[in-house]
């Protein structure tokens, strides 16, 4: 009976040790542990937010997509005057302004705070067309970085097409923007500099 007890218990952990072994070789892809299945920094809340840390355009399979553009400016003058933090975006390709879901690239930076220094910095941006977008934000713990139908925006008026057609290797400085929002109408805010002047693109010269 001793023998025969301890054969079924060897037994029995032989089995859970079998089914353990079975459990983990079957996981494949769908064993997750400490990950997302959602890819990247999602911004907004719902289905049809922006999505960022996502690559929609992309290149061909094998090759690199070069996203090397970086764009970066300064606000000179807010309306109104606000301590809530504003938010920096820019969208490469942007096909729907006003519900910002159809682009190829975008990234985001948040503003520098302080009066004396409200700089931003949105590197590694693909080519295309550029559109800037700030956003004046939600403060203390309603701030989500997220363009939520209702939140007050600001596109900047490129009327001499600078930002368009630009190579995946480009520096844009805009300089001295002023940036007005409008709490009645949220979507109509708008930022401008004083003149072309201070739009600054460099784009690196290609051998032919």
């Amino acid at each position: 009976m001793r023998w025969s007890w301890g054969r079924r218990g060897r037994n029995s952990v032989d089995l859970v040790v079998l089914l353990s072994f079975l459990f983990l070789s079957c996981g494949g892809d769908d064993l997750q542990i400490g990950t997302s299945d959602k890819a990247g920094l999602r911004l907004g809340k719902g289905s049809e937010n922006l999505q960022f840390g996502v690559r929609s355009g992309g290149g061909k399979s094998g090759s690199r997509t070069v996203e090397n553009t970086v764009v970066r400016g300064n606000i000179f003058n807010l309306r109104p005057a606000t301590t809530r933090p504003i938010v920096a975006f820019v969208f490469v390709d942007l096909r729907d302004p006003g519900t910002f879901q159809d682009y190829s690239d975008a990234e985001v930076s948040v503003v520098g705070e302080v009066k004396e220094d409200r700089t931003f910095t949105v590197p590694h941006l693909a080519a295309g067309d550029l559109t800037v977008v700030f956003l004046l934000d939600q403060a203390g713990v309603n701030q989500d970085g997220t363009i939520d139908p209702g939140d007050p925006i600001a596109i900047f008026q490129d009327t001499t097409g600078r930002l368009k057609n630009l190579s995946g290797n480009t520096e844009v400085m805009l300089e001295d923007v002023d940036v007005t929002f409008d709490l009645a109408a949220p979507s109509t805010g708008t930022a401008v500099v004083r003149s072309e002047a201070n739009i600054l693109v460099s784009q690196p010269e290609h051998n032919l």
